[in-house]
């Protein structure tokens, strides 16, 4: 069997290494790329036109929720980009409620960052413990059915509970950390959206042994439909509004409250570190580092040479964190750490070899009229 060429793109550093999808001009590069750049001057404004659009909500958000105790709700990770709308919503002298989804899979990192930003900012604090071993067994049911997005199930817990807190406190508007600087390329592939439930319930009763009484599953329909058009929740994405840069990030949060770096895009937990440094690497040959660096190319943080040189070095910092972090999920999982190395060396599967909502199906659709469902 002929080996495939590895191409790899010559504006940015992605590449077909494990992406089927991904097209090249004659030019070399990328569909990523390409479309990125389009979008660019329509979705990202790190400029004086930003500031004066962000001044503009944050005017919406106050004067509509001049009567209520919380002008919108915040999650937060510990993670920087959920750091940095936390301070930016102090900074705007926002009453935020903060939510953060405690898996015990955080960093030690990530909750000092959380706790010292949550005091700097004087903002109240709800934690949420899904169900550990539910939880435990729905993550560990996709490990066994050799699914890459294992971290599938903690983004859709992390929306209904989201969701339901703003219910709750009558909450209309939500800050969100997704933004254009530093997440504009994500490699599609097979993707499947993180909100659908229904795929993750059925990955859970084919590989699971716990049924799922106490977590709860948002769906793909509620958060795109029922949540926008219906519950009236509006997302605002603040750090497209501003220069977005994460070495001047890093350096704001440290002189706010201290804060720390993790070490790199998702590292501030041990299961998505573990995600990203090995298990997608190893089963899939995919490296996130590629998109991340990609995105930083597009927006100017970073050159294409560098991102080569950085994609060159080992993922994990060092092999101590590696063996770590591999102690710490078997433990969570109540496996050995050979059955968790068995699970990763098993046959490698994709997301829509089993059931997915069709709604996943209308994702082009969706990504034509993002600005829309956003």
């Amino acid at each position: 069997m002929e080996e495939k060429e590895i191409k790899i793109c010559s504006f940015c550093v992605m590449d077909n290494k494990s992406d089927s999808s991904i097209t090249f001009n004659e030019k070399g590069e990328c569909n990523y790329c390409l479309d990125t750049r389009e979008r660019k001057d329509k979705e990202y404004f790190p400029n004086e036109e930003g500031k004066k659009k962000l001044e503009m909500i944050i005017q919406e958000i106050k004067e509509n929720t001049k009567n209520d105790k919380y002008n919108c709700l915040v999650g937060i990770s510990g993670g920087v980009d959920s750091s940095y709308v936390l301070y930016l919503g102090y900074k705007y002298s926002l009453r935020m409620l903060v939510v953060h989804i405690d898996d015990d899979l955080d960093t030690d990192v990530a909750k000092e960052n959380i706790e010292k930003l949550c005091k700097a900012a004087n903002v109240d604090l709800i934690s949420i413990r899904p169900d550990k071993e539910e939880y435990a067994d729905i993550i560990l049911s996709f490990l066994k059915a050799g699914l890459p997005n294992l971290a599938m199930p903690q983004d859709n817990i992390l929306h209904k509970e989201l969701f339901k807190i703003q219910k709750k406190y009558n909450i209309k508007y939500s800050l969100s950390g997704a933004n254009f600087s530093l997440e504009s390329i994500l490699e599609r592939g097979d993707f499947v959206n993180s909100n659908d439930g229904y795929h993750i319930k059925k990955i859970h009763k084919e590989f699971g042994k716990i049924p799922m009484k106490k977590i709860e599953l948002t769906s793909i329909f509620r958060e795109y439909i029922i949540n926008k058009f219906f519950n009236n929740i509006k997302v605002i994405r603040p750090l497209n509004y501003i220069d977005y840069n994460l070495k001047n990030v890093l350096e704001e949060l440290k002189e706010f409250c201290g804060y720390q770096y993790y070490g790199g895009k998702h590292y501030e937990n041990v299961l998505t570190r573990f995600l990203q440094c090995y298990y997608l690497p190893k089963k899939f040959n995919k490296d996130k580092r590629k998109s991340h660096f990609s995105s930083m190319i597009v927006s100017g943080q970073m050159t294409r040479e560098e991102a080569l040189e950085k994609l060159k070095e080992d993922s994990y910092i060092n092999q101590e964190i590696f063996k770590s972090d591999i102690e710490i999920l078997s433990k969570y999982f109540k496996i050995t750490s050979q059955e968790l190395m068995e699970y990763i060396k098993s046959e490698a599967h994709q997301h829509r070899e089993y059931k997915i909502s069709y709604f996943n199906y209308l994702g082009n659709i969706a990504r034509k009229y993002r600005k829309f469902l956003e």
